[in-house]
């Protein structure tokens, strides 16, 4: 009975050092996902900024048609 209580034992502290293995890979896999989508949220705010708001009578090209150096 001994020796099976030993056995018991040692395979779930096996079994513990397995799973414990998996989630850790997983919990590199999770921190990598989550520092990719913040550093593209983060690039989404920079590039898709609000535009200035520009008066509805005169559009930009219209505005810069008299300006050839731009």
């Amino acid at each position: 009975m001994a020796r099976f209580i030993a056995f018991i034992s040692m395979l779930s502290i096996v079994l513990l050092r397995k799973c414990i293995h998996i989630y850790n890979e997983y919990g590199h896999l999770l921190l990598d996902m989550a520092l990719v989508f913040v550093s593209s949220a983060i690039f989404s705010g920079m590039r898709f900024r609000p535009t200035e708001v520009v008066s509805g009578r005169i559009s930009p090209m219209t505005s810069m048609m008299g300006r050839p150096d731009r």
